[in-house]
This record gives C-alpha cells, sequence and structure tokens, in this order.
C-alpha cells in the first residue's frame, strides 16, 4: 500500500483532517514498518519492504503507537473518574498475518539465537 493511502487511511481512523500532524504520522508509519521488517526478517530474511497484505498491521500498530503519545511506557492511567488501560504493541499478536512472510523456522542454522 502506497504511503500516501496509509496515510489517508490513518488519518480517517483517528479522525485528523488538516495536515499538521502528517510528519508525526509518517514517522509513526515509518516505525511500524521497521518493527514488523524486524519481524519477518529474523529469520534470516532480507526483505527491504512490508508485504502489501499486511498493510492493516502497520495501520493497527500506528494507530496503538499514536493513542499513547504523551503516555508512552504507561500500562494504565486514571484522572478523576476516567481510567485508560493501553494495550502492548507485541508483534506475536499479528503472528497469523506476519508469520508466512518468514522463512521456515527449519532453515535455522544449529546454534543460531534469533531475538
Amino acid at each position: 500500500m502506497a504511503e500516501n493511502a496509509v496515510l489517508a487511511s490513518l488519518k480517517l481512523r483517528i479522525g485528523v483532517t488538516d495536515d499538521k500532524q502528517d510528519a508525526l504520522l509518517v514517522d509513526l508509519i515509518e516505525d511500524a514498518q521497521q518493527r514488523v521488517l524486524a519481524y519477518i526478517n529474523q529469520d534470516g530474511n532480507a526483505q527491504t519492504e512490508s508485504p502489501p497484505a499486511v498493510g492493516w498491521v502497520i495501520k493497527d500498530i500506528v494507530v496503538k503507537m499514536y493513542n499513547r503519545i504523551g503516555d508512552e511506557g504507561k500500562e494504565s492511567g486514571s484522572e478523576g473518574n476516567v481510567s485508560s488501560t493501553w494495550e502492548s504493541i507485541d508483534l506475536s499478536n499479528y503472528a497469523n498475518a506476519l508469520d508466512p512472510y518468514r522463512k521456515s523456522s527449519s532453515r535455522r542454522r544449529p546454534g543460531t539465537v534469533f531475538i
């Protein structure tokens, strides 16, 4: 999915109607793409672009990151009668979508440790 389409979709999801936060959103998109690539490439792949079919994963991660701005590192918080809980961004939650793009674990070299 082209970056402009991802940006437009994200702005729709989070209710942004102007371009004042575009630089921030593009930065978050790039970060989410790098997280996805790190997950996909951990078994030895060398993909440099996230697969188009996992664009929804990128958008979901960006929405979570955007909603946490100002509250990074917190798991929950409350103010008056309002309490909030933030879900951690754990790519294993997206394993069903991302694992098909990873190399088979049977191709790992003995003794190789993947983090």
